[in-house]
């Protein structure tokens, strides 16, 4: 199964799976082990607001977001929304190129 940088989009998490799966012809709990691993390191390091770092890929790092009062536009309540830790990925070069001249043939 070829998967183009335009169909990505429509996948769902098991087709996901199943395409990592076939490309590193594993199945698909292993797949599923991986991703669930590789999730797990990057909530780690972003959640102590580390920087992960993933040569050719990018990297991910924690932001913390302060508490913050808004107001509910339905109802017209304050509401106060606490502290977050948000995730932002910064996409290496190798990945962007690679984004920029599409899929090989």
């Amino acid at each position: 199964m070829l998967i183009f940088a335009q169909n990505i989009a429509k996948l769902d998490n098991k087709q996901f799976l199943n395409v990592i799966a076939s490309r590193l012809n594993i199945e698909t709990s292993t797949a599923q082990k991986l991703m669930e691993g590789f999730v797990e390191v990057i909530a780690d390091g972003c959640g102590d607001l580390d920087r992960v770092a993933l040569p050719s890929l990018g990297s991910f790092t924690g932001i913390k977001r302060d508490e913050t009062v808004v107001k509910d536009l339905t109802t017209g309540r304050r509401l106060l929304l606490p502290p977050a830790i948000e995730i932002e990925f910064i996409p290496g070069g190798r990945l962007k190129n690679g984004i920029s001249e599409g899929p090989r043939k």
